[in-house]
């Protein structure tokens, strides 16, 4: 069984400002009548069609925008990632990393903190939300603000049922979704797994099995605090004598297209 080791880094918790006026800006939140609706899903199912040009090699994404997608910082590229895949998949995971920032919080995916931009859209604010199915759903105005770079970046790293089911939405909720070429959220806020620290978590990577269309590794996050973060704990664990540990399982599909991940989690 191969494994590798590293040490896991902390992407910062803290919402970087998203504009001006955020805070103290006044709602003015739409609601998306029924043939608004319609033409969203119509809009939603467009943006999942894959360009006809896309590249067929390993871990290539599906368009030239996506190619460097999602930016990443020196930070990034040191997070620990399985030794043991090549060079361009060790990349992919990384990418898929940075993505899945929005497991503390779909704010995230319109922070500057993590995804910097040059070209913010000032011509609107967080509070000018529409509201779908009853739930208020801000526009992104930075990176991502466009939801075709957007779906494209989650195309060119995970399987399209992962995309559609894992990420866009869970059990019936919809996160994020296109309005008019535009990217909405649902903003939600979960914070990090209590334990997890960018100075002490321990990640180590087991090849359980791989052919020629599939690799499935499982993860073990090894965390140095407890849901206290006391110190006790701390010295404990350097002591060898406690040990905080989750496992989960990340896999790797070869498609059409290169090698996407149909399962990916993270220890935050």
């Amino acid at each position: 069984m191969k494994t590798s080791k590293g040490k896991g880094l902390l992407l910062a918790l803290l919402c970087a400002g998203l504009l001006a006026g955020c805070g103290d800006a006044a709602s003015s939140t739409a609601t998306i009548q029924p043939s608004d609706t319609a033409s969203l899903s119509q809009e939603a199912s467009q943006a999942e069609e894959p360009p006809s040009d896309t590249a067929a090699q390993s871990g290539e994404e599906t368009s030239a925008e996506a190619e460097l997608e999602p930016p990443l910082s020196e930070q990034d590229l040191q997070v620990p990632a399985p030794d043991f895949l090549p060079e361009d998949l060790q990349l992919l995971y990384r990418r898929a990393y940075k993505m899945m920032i929005i497991r503390i919080g779909t704010y995230a995916i319109d922070s500057t903190e993590y995804f910097p931009c040059d070209t913010p859209d000032t011509s609107l604010t967080y509070w000018d939300q529409l509201t779908i199915d009853g739930k208020n759903y801000a526009p992104a105005l930075n990176h991502y603000q466009s939801w075709d770079l957007f779906y494209n970046t989650l195309d060119s790293i995970f399987t399209k049922d992962f995309v559609e089911n894992g990420y866009l939405a869970s059990d019936e909720t919809v996160y994020f979704r296109p309005v008019e070429g535009r990217l909405y959220y649902l903003p939600t806020e979960r914070g990090t797994h209590p334990g997890f620290s960018q100075d002490t978590t321990q990640m180590d990577f087991a090849l359980l099995q791989e052919t020629q269309d599939k690799i499935d590794i499982q993860v073990t996050a090894t965390y140095a605090v407890d849901e206290t973060g006391n110190q006790a704990f701390r010295q404990a664990w350097l002591d060898g004598l406690v040990s905080n540990t989750e496992t989960y399982t990340i896999s790797l599909r070869r498609e059409e297209n290169g090698w996407r991940f149909s399962e990916f989690d993270v220890p935050f």
